[in-house]
């Protein structure tokens, strides 16, 4: 029986990434002690940590503004509409290594996204199944991104989406939000895969199968069906306008390039 490739990444809880040597991976740590472990860990060490809980906690950031460049951080904003103002705390940090913030997309989360784009953070937006009021939020974060000049630093999906557009780039959302499992494997505390490396591929078939809506998206390719999991019963009528409006901002970023060229042409 033929062998399913191992995925690209590995995401563990601290106690089980001892000791592992079987390829890449990312450390979930939730506490103090757990994050000064791995930030001293020797090398080769982890892709980069996953920071939760401990937005909050001053001397861990002063911790993390010191020492060696890796490894890289990616800090969860459990409450972003309650949480935003610590993100200051990781201003010192980022001039050492990197950091990104991984933002779920709950009521008020905007706060959390202008500033991470005023102190030049990189943001990971995870969407989910977005209610009527996280849409509207949805909406005006994609056009946060798009128009306002403070955003220097990328803003997933809607970076990826965009370069999609333009057609210079591919994949998937699952793959741009690091929630395919053939990517990115995620394990429980007991060490049990969450999803089998072909989720996706299955999900996305079952839907097809079932008639949803997927069958005739336009935008199919790229979600994968994205928007249907958990609840495969989501209407997607307002994640569909957030997909059009970055599809119409790629056409106009790609009729000013056009233009410019015809304009500088001998």
């Amino acid at each position: 029986m033929a062998q399913e490739p191992a995925p690209a990444v590995v995401v563990l809880t601290s106690t089980r990434a001892e000791g592992y040597r079987d390829g890449r991976f990312v450390v979930i740590v939730k506490t103090r002690e757990e994050f000064e472990h791995w930030l001293r860990e020797a090398m080769p060490g982890p892709e980069w940590l996953q920071v939760e809980g401990m937005l909050g906690d001053r001397e861990v950031w002063a911790m993390a503004a010191q020492g060696p460049p890796t490894p890289a951080l990616d800090v969860v904003v459990t409450n972003p509409a309650a949480e935003f103002a610590s993100l200051y705390r990781l201003v010192d940090v980022r001039s050492v290594r990197e950091v990104r913030v991984t933002i779920p997309a709950k009521p008020g989360f905007m706060k959390a996204v202008r500033l991470a784009a005023a102190l030049q953070l990189r943001v990971r937006l995870l969407p989910g199944q977005p209610s009527a009021e996280v849409l509207s939020e949805l909406a005006e974060a994609a056009q946060f991104y798009l128009r306002d000049p403070m955003v220097e630093t990328p803003v997933e999906y809607f970076h990826s989406l965009l370069a999609v557009f333009r057609g210079m780039a591919d994949g998937t959302l699952w793959d741009f939000l690091e929630e395919d499992p053939a990517l990115f494997s995620h394990y429980d505390p007991a060490g049990r895969a969450l999803h089998a490396p072909d989720f996706v591929e299955t999900h996305f078939a079952r839907l097809l199968l079932e008639g949803a809506e997927c069958a005739t998206c336009r935008w199919q390719s790229v979600c994968a069906g994205y928007f249907k999991w958990p609840d495969r019963g989501y209407g997607c009528a307002g994640v569909k306008q957030i997909f059009a409006t970055l599809e119409a901002a790629a056409d106009e970023i790609g009729g000013d390039l056009a233009r410019e060229e015809t304009f500088s042409a001998p």
